[in-house]
């Protein structure tokens, strides 16, 4: 199943030195973030209002859409700063009164590491850490990011505090999978036969191309079936990004991402949302939009696989799958341990035996891993033991049997 939205040069080394030009971009808008509230913590974290004021007037900032009972009004600029940045009064009520009564204001002003901030931060160390590794390849010519933050000018001027985070917005969704080819590329190759990979990516069959993708991203073999075929060997040999890789670190980026954004509860979003009301779940989007793909082509998973994973229709444990880990032996699997706990709440552990053609398995699977490993499922495998875990069994089984007509399907692995 080639997969037409791919179509930029992956063998063509300037095409992925674009690409990593392309994460400092979001660095960039990282950076800027954290060292605006670095210095917001710098010269403000601890001081008095009255004090804070011989400095610069920040009382629009503290208290703009603050009304006379001390309470924030809905996406407020002192609100924004607030949930944002974590920069207030300790006590909004006591400043308020202080001021009504002509008191010295000598309420204390605060500056918190909000989670908004320490999303941001985490990205930034996860696009660095990635930016090192491709500078050390020599696909860029410096993994430093250099950026000119006008303090007082964004705390002046509420449109550039709104460009800041709209930039930092676009360039987070800009490197996901779901808008960027080089992404999308990345995120499929994890987990794939050499086979599937090379049928969806039919230039990786050349030699050179196949070798600076591996090189690149940190592609090294998982599995290699017991056959004496070299091209049946080869054709069903798992490719993995290996811990520490850029392409691990790239998925992992990703993922981070998307979980951020995943639901209208999430920190992040929720914080965001003050100002960008209609933020996507690009979770949910991307999920929807594959699932669309493999739905056309009639992809269903294997009914005669074992997944572990929670079922998330029962309470505490019951219905959980924890364990269902297949022997391999040869190209076959022969065997499955499970351990698991019925919806009546008894927990089991046992072995049945089993004849399950690993190849044809892999094969089946893989449209599925190409686009959703790591969302719906993970495939766990070595030489001897293959696992697939999900967040929740009850999704499997909607892709077993086509239950698509209610949410079953998105439990666990999306939120609303």
């Amino acid at each position: 199943m080639p997969f037409e939205a791919v179509k930029f040069d992956y063998g063509n080394v300037e095409e992925w030195k674009g690409y990593f030009n392309e994460l400092k971009d979001l660095a960039r808008s990282c950076k800027e973030i954290v060292e605006f509230w670095e210095e917001l913590k710098r010269k403000c974290d601890g001081l008095t209002f009255k004090d804070l004021q011989e400095d610069f007037d920040y009382s629009t900032v503290l208290l703009g859409g603050v009304d006379s009972s001390g309470e924030y009004k809905e996406r407020s600029l002192a609100r924004v700063y607030a949930v944002l940045f974590g920069f207030k009064p300790e006590n909004i009520h006591d400043l308020i009164e202080k001021l009504k009564r002509c008191l010295p204001p000598t309420t204390k002003i605060v500056l918190e590491e909000t989670g908004f901030i320490r999303f941001v931060r985490k990205i930034l160390d996860k696009v660095m850490s990635i930016l090192k590794q491709a500078e050390s390849k020599k696909l860029i010519d410096s993994a430093d990011v250099d950026v000119e933050v006008d303090y007082y000018g964004i705390l002046s001027d509420y449109k550039k505090l709104i460009e800041i985070l709209e930039n930092f917005v676009n360039n987070v969704a800009k490197i996901l999978p779901n808008y960027n080819q080089k992404s999308l590329f990345v995120w499929t190759l994890d987990k794939l036969t050499y086979r599937y990979m090379t049928t969806a990516y039919p230039k990786l069959r050349d030699e050179r191309v196949f070798e600076l993708v591996k090189d690149v991203l940190g592609l090294e073999v998982i599995f290699s079936p017991d056959v004496e075929d070299e091209k049946t060997k080869r054709d069903y040999e798992v490719y993995s990004y290996y811990n520490g890789s850029i392409g691990r670190e790239l998925v992992e980026l990703f993922k981070t991402i998307w979980n951020a954004f995943d639901g209208k509860y999430q920190p992040t979003k929720k914080a965001l949302s003050l100002i960008f009301p209609d933020i996507p779940n690009f979770k949910k989007e991307f999920y929807e939009l594959v699932t669309q793909v493999l739905i056309r082509i009639g992809w269903k998973f294997p009914e005669n696989i074992k997944v572990a994973g929670e079922d998330l229709k029962y309470p505490g444990a019951k219905g959980d799958i924890f364990k269902a880990e297949y022997r391999i032996s040869g190209i076959i699997l022969v065997s499955c341990y499970i351990s698991d706990c019925s919806t009546r709440g008894n927990y089991y552990s046992y072995e049945t035996k089993c004849n399950i053609p690993l190849l044809k398995l892999l094969d089946d699977l893989s449209p599925a891993l190409f686009l959703l490993n790591h969302l719906l499922f993970d495939l766990k495998i070595s030489q001897n033991t293959l696992e697939i875990r999900t967040p929740n069994t009850r999704a499997i089984n909607a892709w077993k049997y086509g239950y698509f007509d209610n949410n079953e399907w998105k439990w666990g692995i999306i939120n609303e």
